[in-house]
């Protein structure tokens, strides 16, 4: 079974390392996606398929829901895990749907996380499983 990390990154050099890192895992495919398009519903179409996305971000993330909003990824909140790695991320306390991991991080600490949350979520191991 592959793992999918759909990663929405503005800065090569943090997506390669991202990159870099998480593809040494097992079954483990990294894509990077379109940052900073205007909404659309065909922007970012592997999201449907994705096990994790990661937003990672060397600018302070003011507003999540608007990055979210404009890389078309509102509707996989909930769905999908979300990985949030900034500066200073905008943090609600009631929201439990996204991790967050803050600069300066280990990758070995990104590598655990990421493993976490692919294992924890019960989408991705009922995927390629037949309906009922």
């Amino acid at each position: 079974m592959r793992t999918l990390i759909s990663v929405l990154c503005d800065y090569d050099a943090l997506y390669s390392a991202i990159q870099l890192k998480l593809s040494v895992l097992p079954h483990v495919h990294v894509v990077r996606l379109a940052a900073g398009l205007p909404a659309r519903p065909d922007a970012n179409p592997v999201t449907d398929e994705s096990d994790l996305i990661i937003v990672a971000s060397i600018s302070p993330i003011n507003d999540l829901v608007s990055v979210l909003s404009r890389a078309s990824l509102g509707d996989c909140v909930g769905r999908v895990p979300v990985l949030v790695i900034s500066e200073q991320p905008s943090r609600p306390e009631s929201d439990d749907r996204i991790t967050y991991l803050n600069f300066p991080f280990d990758l070995d600490d990104l590598t655990h996380i990421t493993m976490e949350l692919v294992d924890e979520h019960p989408q991705i191991a009922d995927r390629g499983q037949p309906k009922q």
